[in-house]
C-alpha cells in the first residue's frame, strides 16, 4: 500500500500518453508546447519508477549500500527536475503573449537557481546525511532536511504565482483555471505526506498537475484543426521553419476555396463543414508525400519535399486535377472556385512568415488577374519587397520623409481665372524621383495610413492659404476617404485645424467619389450637413464612373460635380457621350451645381466643353499638378497676365 500512489501515477501517465500521442503527426512536427509536455510525462513516469525501484531495493536482501544511496539520490533529483519542468511549462504559458523578454529570463534564472541549490544539497548529502542515510543494519533513516524538497516545490509555486499576477493582463486566460486547480492541492498533499510518512505522495502530486495541464491545454490535440483534423497554421510555421533550418528543399501549395459562403447558403452549414472535412481528407491522401495544413477558414496548405522538377510538376497536376473535380461525398457534388499559389524554395528563405507573406501577395495578384493558379516567381518577390519598402516609408507621414503636397489649378471659364485647385499627395524617393500615388495610396489604404496622409495634406493646404496672399480668393479641394469622414471626433478636429490656421472655411472643400457615399448613406448625410452648415463645401468626384445615383445628389449638400473627360474623349459614332455630358450639365445647372470637367488635354476638348457649358476645366491643357514653389510662380505669372 505504501507505493500505491506510484502505481496510480504511472497509470495516469500511460493513459495521457495514449490520448496525447497523435499517430498522424511525427514528433518533430509537434509544436514546442506539445514536446515539452511529452517530456514532463516521461519525467513523471521516471520519477514514479525510481520511487518504486528505491522501495524494492530497501526490502531486498544483499543490496549494496552504494546502490541504495545512488537510487534514492536519483529519486530526490528526478522529483525536483520534474517539478521544475512543470513550472517552466507554466511560465511559458503565462508569458506566451507578452513581449517582455526579461520576464522569461528572470523565470529561467529563478528555476535554475532552485535546481542548482537542490543539486548541491543532494551532493552534500552523500557525506553528511542531511537528506537521508543508512545505518549499520541497512535501514533507511530520514535526515533533518528530508522534507526540503517540498519547500523547493512550494518556492517554485510562489514564483509561478508572482509571475502570473505580474503579467495577469497578458497571461493566457486558461492559466487561471490551472492555478485554481493545482495550487490548493499542493499544500494538502504535502500535509498528508507529513501526517502519514509511509505514503509516498510525490508522484501522485506531480501526476495530478500533469492531468490538470493536460485537460486545460493539451486535450485539444495542439496543432490540429478541430474541424478537419489537419495540422493547423501554427504547426505550418513551425514545420516550414524547421525545413529551412535543416536546409531541406521543399515546395508549398497555398489553396483558397473562394466564395465558400455560397455553399453554406445552398446546402447549410452542416453539409458545408462536411465538405471541408472531405476536401481535407482527400487532399491529405492525394499528396501523401507531404504534410497538409488547415490554415484558417477555407484556406489550406500542403508542404512537400522537392525532389525534382518532374515530381514538382506531377504534384501540381495532381492537386489542380483534384480541385477541378470538385468535392464529392455521398449524394453531393460541390463545385468550388479556387486560387492556388505555388512556392518553390530556392535556398534564400528567411522564415516561414516571409514565405507565407509572399504566397498571400501572389494569391492577391492571382485574384486580380482572374487566374486560378500562380507561381511565386522572382517578379512577385520583387513586388512584395517594393510593397514592404513602401509600407515602411508610410510609417511616418511628414515632409522630412519625402511627402509633398502638389496642386493642380482649375480654370473658371466664366472669369478666365484659376479660381480653385485640387491638393494631391506626392512621395519622393531619397534620390529625388517621385513614386506614383497609384503605387503607394492602395498600401496606405490597407495600412490605415491614408488618414495620416489626409491630415498632412490638410495641414499643408491651410499653411499655404494662410501664408500666401495670392491664395486669398482660391479654394482648395482635399480628397478624403469616407471611412475617415465617419471617424468619431472628425468634425471638431477638421474644423479645429482650419480655424487654428486662420483660414476661411469656405476655401476648404472635401472631395470624394459617389461609390463610397452609398455604403453609409444616412451617417454620411448627417456629417456632410453639419460640415456644410459650418462653411465647408463638397465636391463629388468622378461622376458617371460609379453608381450615378441622382437621388443621392439631391439629398446631399454638394456644391460642385466633377465629370471625367473620358466622356468627351471616347466618343462613339453617334456622339452619345457628348450628348450625355450636355444633358448632365444642364441638369446640374438646374440643381444650382457647378460643373467641372476633369482630364482635358487638348484645346479641342476645351472648346467642346466650353460649348457644352461646363463651368470649370481641370486638365493638363491648362496646368499640371505642381509643387508649392511652382504653384506660387504660376499664380504670379497669371496675375501679371
Amino acid at each position: 500500500m505504501i507505493y500505491i500512489a506510484d502505481y496510480f501515477a504511472i497509470g495516469l501517465v500511460i493513459i495521457m500518453f495514449i490520448f496525447f500521442w497523435d499517430t498522424k503527426t511525427k514528433y518533430q512536427n509537434m509544436p514546442v508546447s506539445g514536446k515539452v509536455f511529452g517530456i514532463i510525462l516521461m519525467m513523471t513516469a521516471l520519477n514514479a519508477l525510481v520511487d518504486l525501484l528505491s522501495g524494492w531495493l530497501l526490502t531486498a536482501s544483499g543490496v549494496p549500500e552504494w546502490l541504495n544511496i545512488t537510487v534514492n539520490s536519483l529519486y530526490f533529483v528526478t522529483n525536483v527536475v520534474t517539478t521544475s519542468a512543470i513550472a517552466r511549462y507554466l511560465f511559458v504559458r503565462i508569458l506566451e503573449h507578452t513581449h517582455h523578454r526579461h520576464c522569461m529570463r528572470n523565470a529561467n534564472i529563478a528555476l535554475a537557481s532552485i535546481l542548482g541549490v537542490y543539486m548541491l544539497i543532494v551532493i552534500v548529502n552523500l557525506w553528511t546525511g542531511i537528506l537521508f542515510y543508512f545505518d549499520d543494519q541497512g535501514n533507511y533513516i530520514r535526515g533533518p532536511l528530508n522534507a526540503i524538497g517540498y519547500f523547493f516545490t512550494l518556492l517554485q509555486m510562489v514564483f509561478v504565482l508572482i509571475c502570473y499576477f505580474r503579467n495577469k493582463k497578458t497571461a493566457n486566460r486558461l492559466m487561471r483555471r490551472v492555478l485554481i486547480n493545482i495550487f490548493p492541492v499542493v499544500p494538502v498533499c504535502i500535509l498528508i505526506q507529513r501526517m502519514f510518512p509511509e505514503i509516498m505522495m510525490n508522484s501522485i502530486l506531480i501526476a495530478f498537475a500533469d492531468v490538470v495541464i493536460f485537460m486545460t491545454f493539451m486535450s485539444q490535440r495542439p496543432g490540429v484543426h478541430s474541424l478537419t483534423e489537419l495540422n493547423d497554421r501554427y504547426r505550418f510555421f513551425e514545420h516550414v521553419d524547421h525545413m529551412i533550418s535543416k536546409q531541406e528543399p521543399f515546395h508549398i501549395f497555398l489553396i483558397n476555396l473562394k466564395n465558400f459562403g455560397s455553399v453554406n447558403k445552398k446546402y447549410g452549414h452542416v453539409i458545408g463543414d462536411e465538405s471541408l472535412y472531405q476536401f481535407a481528407f482527400s487532399l491529405e491522401r492525394k499528396l501523401w508525400e507531404g504534410l497538409s495544413f488547415h490554415m484558417n477558414g477555407t484556406t489550406f496548405a500542403v508542404v512537400l519535399p522537392y525532389v525534382s522538377q518532374n515530381e514538382e510538376e506531377r504534384h501540381c497536376g495532381v492537386l489542380l486535377d483534384y480541385i477541378e473535380q470538385g468535392i464529392c461525398f455521398g449524394e453531393y457534388h460541390i463545385d468550388v472556385d479556387y486560387l492556388v499559389s505555388h512556392y518553390i524554395s530556392d535556398g534564400s528563405e528567411m522564415t516561414a512568415t516571409d514565405i507565407y507573406e509572399i504566397m498571400e501577395h501572389s494569391m492577391a495578384k492571382c485574384s486580380s488577374m482572374n487566374l486560378r493558379y500562380i507561381r511565386c516567381d522572382r517578379e512577385i518577390r520583387v513586388e512584395l519587397e517594393r510593397k514592404r519598402y513602401l509600407r515602411d516609408r508610410l510609417s511616418t507621414i511628414d515632409s522630412a520623409h519625402g511627402f509633398e503636397v502638389w496642386y493642380q489649378p482649375i480654370k473658371c471659364l466664366g472669369t478666365g481665372r484659376f479660381c480653385s485647385m485640387e491638393a494631391l499627395i506626392r512621395l519622393r524617393e531619397p534620390n529625388g524621383t517621385l513614386i506614383s500615388p497609384a503605387e503607394f495610396i492602395p498600401i496606405a489604404e490597407q495600412t490605415g495610413q491614408i488618414r495620416s496622409i489626409s491630415w498632412f495634406v490638410l495641414d499643408e493646404v491651410c499653411q499655404l492659404l494662410k501664408r500666401e496672399p495670392e491664395m486669398a480668393q482660391v479654394s482648395v479641394s482635399i480628397n478624403l476617404p469616407m471611412t475617415q469622414l465617419l471617424d468619431k471626433g472628425f468634425i471638431p478636429r477638421f474644423l479645429g485645424v482650419v480655424d487654428h490656421a486662420g483660414v476661411d472655411r469656405r476655401q476648404i472643400c472635401i472631395e470624394f467619389t459617389e461609390r463610397t457615399i452609398l455604403e453609409n448613406f444616412s451617417q454620411t448625410q448627417s456629417i456632410m450637413n453639419e460640415l456644410n452648415d459650418a462653411g465647408i463645401r463638397f465636391y463629388l468626384d468622378d461622376f458617371g464612373v460609379g453608381y450615378s445615383n441622382f437621388n443621392c445628389l439631391l439629398q446631399l449638400p454638394f456644391q460642385m460635380i466633377k465629370i471625367d473627360a473620358s466622356f468627351i474623349r471616347n466618343q462613339d459614332e453617334n456622339g452619345r457621350n457628348l450628348s450625355t455630358v450636355r444633358v448632365l450639365t444642364k441638369i446640374f445647372h438646374d440643381m444650382n451645381l457647378t460643373v467641372v470637367a476633369e482630364g482635358a488635354e487638348t484645346q479641342d476638348e476645351v472648346d467642346t466643353l466650353s460649348d457644352i457649358g461646363v463651368d470649370r476645366i481641370q486638365g493638363y491643357v491648362f496646368a499640371r499638378p505642381m509643387p508649392r514653389k511652382e504653384l506660387l510662380s504660376f499664380y504670379g505669372d497669371q496675375k501679371q497676365t
